[in-house]
């Protein structure tokens, strides 16, 4: 058999067999595009839910039995943590979690300078005159 026909019988086979798995493989890419849409929707309702959640817990927290202090001395702030714990010998910053949620880098940083003691109090006086922190 002569080489030209048996290269021209080899590329029909493919070009038939391409012709043939081209519109199975565009459709399974389709179907595919469809699961990661469905996937991605599940994922951000799940995260909104664990985000709604935790809005509530944030909330809740100070007034559930388990809490170590008196829920009428406690502040809400919201970022970089909830809230701070007024006590008669101490004051906490409280950061308050639901469920899986771990600190951010941020969080860990703000928590890693009250641990150093790179907490201050000021005072920002606003006048007649201007304004101007006060260190005392």
């Amino acid at each position: 058999m002569d080489p030209s026909i048996i290269g021209a019988l080899i590329s029909s086979i493919i070009f038939a067999a391409l012709i043939f798995m081209i519109p199975k493989w565009l459709e399974a890419r389709k179907k595919a595009a469809g699961y990661k849409e469905k996937y991605e929707r599940e994922l951000h309702f799940r995260k909104s839910s664990e985000v709604r959640l935790g809005k509530i817990g944030e909330n809740l927290a100070p007034f559930l039995k388990g809490w170590p202090w008196s829920p009428r001395q406690f502040r809400f702030l919201g970022n970089p943590v909830d809230g701070i714990q007024f006590n008669k010998d101490e004051i906490v910053f409280v950061e308050i979690k639901t469920g899986k949620a771990r600190l951010s880098n941020f969080q860990k940083a703000t928590k890693k300078l009250v641990k150093e003691g790179k907490v201050r109090f000021v005072t920002f006086k606003i006048g007649e005159d201007g304004a101007k922190l006060i260190e005392e």
